[in-house]
């Protein structure tokens, strides 16, 4: 890889001194780069300046400076054209990004040596028809909840045209292997490794003590039609982009045809990072034989 795109949360503090770094580093080594978004003052050279939908004709892969929302957001920009994405951890949790800013020199060496791997997840499509048709994609996951109402919603969850069943609940997500360590796991939704094709619905405070999440396989196309007509529903999609709901929209769910390409410089290990990031299966501090140590007084 010789030609470089640079995107960034430029409200995180170290993201525009990590992309000075970068930038600096490969105009030493006389390498092609582009900047797009907040980042186009930092550069005087108009042509390096190129909107985001622009950046797979020009560059070889793009690195995304922020954190996890970052890659979330770099995903449905550029992730449908296969321009690999890098991730560079300026945030806090950096649970999909590949570096810490210390390591950007070794990694961008590794880069143009093309010392790396590809690895793909999988992202979800989609569709509203009814009141207001469109389309979105999603790495982590679709959401639908009840908006600024109290009330809970009530969805008929459909597979492949098949009935699954009823929900009276907060919301419902939808959840893709890699979105499963998000809000998935918040609303008490299994973890799935990112390698499985799958798709995860997991209900919002169900009003029951029998629903539970449902894992479906990556071939099911799944369709959620919500019966209350007079309550405004909202999607939302990783997080990041949302709209209200007409009373007659149906929502359908499914693998999209590509893959979002992620560039691997590590041996990716995902039990290690549960650990490491969510504290996932390790024993908290000071643990004794009997249990917790505690302090008394």
């Amino acid at each position: 890889m010789n030609r470089f795109g640079i995107i960034a949360h430029t409200k995180k503090p170290a993201a525009e001194r990590v992309a000075r770094q970068i930038i600096e580093w490969l105009k030493r080594k006389g390498l092609h780069y582009c900047v797009s978004g907040n980042l186009a003052n930092l550069i005087t050279d108009a042509e390096c300046r190129v909107p985001p939908e622009k950046l797979p004709e020009q560059v070889d892969c793009l690195l995304s400076l922020g954190g996890d929302g970052t890659m979330l957001s770099s995903a449905r920009v550029v992730g449908y054209l296969g321009l690999p994405i890098f991730g560079i951890n300026v945030g806090s949790l950096g649970f999909l990004t590949e570096i810490v800013p210390q390591e950007v020199s070794a990694a961008l060496e590794k880069l143009t040596n093309d010392d790396f791997h590809i690895e793909e997840r999988m992202i979800l499509e989609t569709t509203i028809s009814g009141t207001e048709n469109a389309t979105y994609s999603a790495m982590n996951d679709v959401v639908l909840d009840h908006g600024d109402s109290i009330r809970l919603i009530n969805m008929d969850l459909y597979s492949n045209r098949e009935f699954v069943c009823s929900y009276n609940a907060d919301g419902l997500i939808i959840s893709t292997p890699t979105g499963s360590t998000a809000y998935n796991l918040a609303a008490g939704g299994p973890v799935i490794h990112p390698k499985l094709g799958a798709l995860i619905a997991t209900p919002i405070c169900p009003h029951s003590l029998t629903l539970r999440p449902i894992i479906f396989d990556d071939r099911s196309e799944l369709a959620i039609k919500v019966a209350d007509g007079d309550i405004d529903v909202r999607l939302t999609v990783d997080g990041q982009v949302s709209c209200i709901l007409g009373s007659e929209s149906e929502i359908f769910v499914k693998k999209a045809p590509y893959n979002i390409k992620l560039i691997r410089i590590k041996d990716y290990r995902f039990f290690e990072i549960l650990r490491t990031k969510l504290h996932w299966g390790a024993k908290p501090p000071h643990m004794g034989p009997y249990g917790l140590t505690l302090e008394h007084d």
